[in-house]
């Protein structure tokens, strides 16, 4: 079976199977799995006469000498390519599973993943999977490039293709139905060597916990205010007058997108949760002004930041923290 020559004849995993005709008609094939080093994690995917993704890759099972499910049996770097069809939504602590594969892939080799997506093959909004109970998270394409951002180093990857493959999927099936054609998620990224000035673009760990200490009081306020037990007044009693506050695309994900079940927020709640909040911090209008020149000229830069800038994005030095001096926040938790 190994010695077909054309690929898309190869009984490889259940999953890539139903897409192999079009990475090679695409040249996806020749573009990120041409290599001789190749290690396709998971292979058998559910079938057990299931051959690696390629004739030179190697096939990783548990059963692999000197694999331990987490710990791969081979040096840095040496890799060209890491293969993993239906395997990423299977792994608990994907950390350390990204990071691994990360660590063989040579620089200029990629990681290629493919996960299924929430809406068209779970088509349920949270766990356990409708039909694999054995899958840790649901996937979108925003949460697949979320992860690999989060378990990756800062600038040491490349995204080549994402794509949210859905060909001949049968959206009219009734829901409850087995979902019938592609419902993957495809990622590659690219290993690449981190630039020299990549540390100047990350907070120092002290900084980073900072943040994160800011975000959980924040995020525990909101909840405390949606829930009726707070008010907006009380927020500078209990984080006094800090110079963060958690960005809006934060806050989006974490009442609106993948909020725990029956506790999302719209975006109007949301917003009118937060807006008497910013209208309580001070803007340091200089350094909004500096980074942002075209606001240079508006009346009240401030007023522009709590009503249009922040929902923008427009954070820049307003509330950055580059030395970890923020004010120490109470230690009394939101209520």
């Amino acid at each position: 079976m190994d010695q077909v020559v054309d690929p898309t004849k190869r009984r490889v995993g259940i999953e890539f199977r139903k897409c192999i005709a079009r990475w090679q008609r695409d040249g996806l094939l020749a573009r990120f799995l041409s290599g001789e080093h190749i290690l396709d994690i998971g292979f058998k995917g559910g079938d057990p006469e299931a051959v690696p993704v390629t004739p030179s890759a190697i096939g990783i099972g548990l059963d692999y000498p000197g694999y331990d499910g987490r710990t791969l049996p081979f040096e840095d770097e040496s890799q060209d390519a890491i293969f993993a069809s239906a395997v990423l939504e299977h792994i608990s602590d994907y950390k350390q599973a990204l990071r691994e594969w990360y660590r063989v892939t040579k620089i200029g080799g990629h990681i290629i993943i493919f996960v299924p997506n929430r809406y068209l093959y779970e088509q349920r909004p949270d766990l356990p999977g409708r039909w694999n109970g054995d899958h840790r998270r649901f996937y979108t394409p925003a949460a697949l490039l979320r992860e690999l951002e989060e378990a990756l180093p800062v600038n040491g990857f490349r995204i080549r293709h994402l794509l949210d493959a859905d060909e001949g999927f049968d959206y009219g099936a009734p829901m409850g139905s087995w979902p019938r054609g592609v419902y993957q998620i495809e990622a590659v990224a690219e290993r690449i060597a981190i630039p020299s000035y990549t540390p100047h673009m990350v907070y120092p760990p002290h900084v980073q916990n900072l943040i994160a200490q800011y975000d959980r009081m924040i995020f525990d306020f909101i909840r405390s205010v949606a829930a009726g037990t707070s008010t907006q007044e009380g927020f500078m009693t209990i984080m006094g007058k800090p110079r963060y506050f958690t960005p809006w695309h934060r806050l989006e994900e974490q009442f609106i997108y993948n909020p725990p079940p029956d506790r999302g927020l719209s975006r109007e709640q949301l917003r009118t949760i937060v807006q008497p909040i910013l209208d309580l911090l001070d803007v340091d209008v200089a350094a909004y002004i500096k980074t942002y020149r075209d606001l240079a000229k508006h009346p009240n830069p401030a007023v522009h930041w709590r009503r249009h800038g922040y929902y923008e994005g427009r954070t820049g030095s307003v509330f950055e923290v580059e030395s970890g001096s923020m004010p120490e926040a109470a230690e009394k938790p939101a209520a």
